[in-house]
């Protein structure tokens, strides 16, 4: 068994996961100023991150 502190965001792949979500947003901020379609351009950062991202997230932990 491996404790982790309480918060440790460099020992957490799904923070690498939102950093890519949110540099999305942040590089698409203009099309977020309109509130019209907000929820579709969110749906679309979701899938910003791909499997291989995930996998790439997951695998070095998988090595503790």
């Amino acid at each position: 068994i491996i404790f982790l502190t309480p918060y440790s965001p460099d020992l957490n792949p799904i923070e690498e996961a939102f950093s890519k979500i949110k540099a999305w947003i942040h590089r698409n901020s203009d099309v977020f100023a309109a509130d019209v379609g907000m929820f579709y351009d969110m749906y679309e950062a979701l899938f910003v991150v791909t499997a291989e991202d995930a996998q790439g997230y997951i695998t070095p932990f998988s090595q503790l």
